[in-house]
């Protein structure tokens, strides 16, 4: 079984105080305490506000476990996502409806994944969305953009993680 992120830095902390570091031994220490996470940000940092994202329970679900064993964040997919639409890197698909195999909206219901991301990316996004909608012929949305990109981050995974696609067949 995979070691949290908490146990490995934990580990960290221990080994580095071993090797003569107390210092950055410390440190890691000091983030690992309840509310350590702030004294990553920076004093000056930039704004971010939360981007709900409104999916599938299992999709959720699904996601988180993929980032977790990437070891990334749903937040950090999103910001790269968001980067590679305003650059020119990354064309959303067009979006449509996924129909799960022996799933009803009962057996997966909606849920919210909420992220948070830069205000000033998120405005940059925004603001360019009517010009891309134009060029590319469908409408698209920050948060259909952002949950495309989450879909093609971890689409090896969610193969693995999601029931299988029902098909036009069938």
């Amino acid at each position: 079984m995979a070691r949290t992120m908490r146990d490995r830095l934990t580990t960290a902390a221990a080994q580095l105080e071993a090797a003569g570091h107390p210092d950055s031994a410390a440190a890691v220490t000091a983030v690992l305490a309840p509310g350590g996470w702030t004294l990553l940000r920076e004093a000056d940092a930039p704004f971010t506000t939360n981007l709900p994202l409104t999916m599938r329970e299992s999709l959720r679900d699904a996601l988180k476990k993929a980032a977790d064993q990437r070891n990334v964040t749903l937040t950090a997919v999103v910001t790269e996502g968001h980067r590679k639409v305003l650059d020119g890197k990354w064309i959303p698909p067009e979006s449509g409806r996924v129909v799960r195999r022996g799933q009803s909206a009962v057996d997966d219901p909606r849920a919210v994944l909420n992220v948070t991301v830069q205000d000033s990316l998120r405005q940059q996004l925004r603001d360019n969305l009517h010009g891309l909608s134009e060029q590319l012929g469908y409408k698209l949305t920050e948060g259909g953009i952002a949950v495309a990109y989450l879909r093609h981050y971890f689409r090896a995974e969610l193969k693995k993680l999601l029931p299988e696609k029902k098909t036009t067949a069938e």
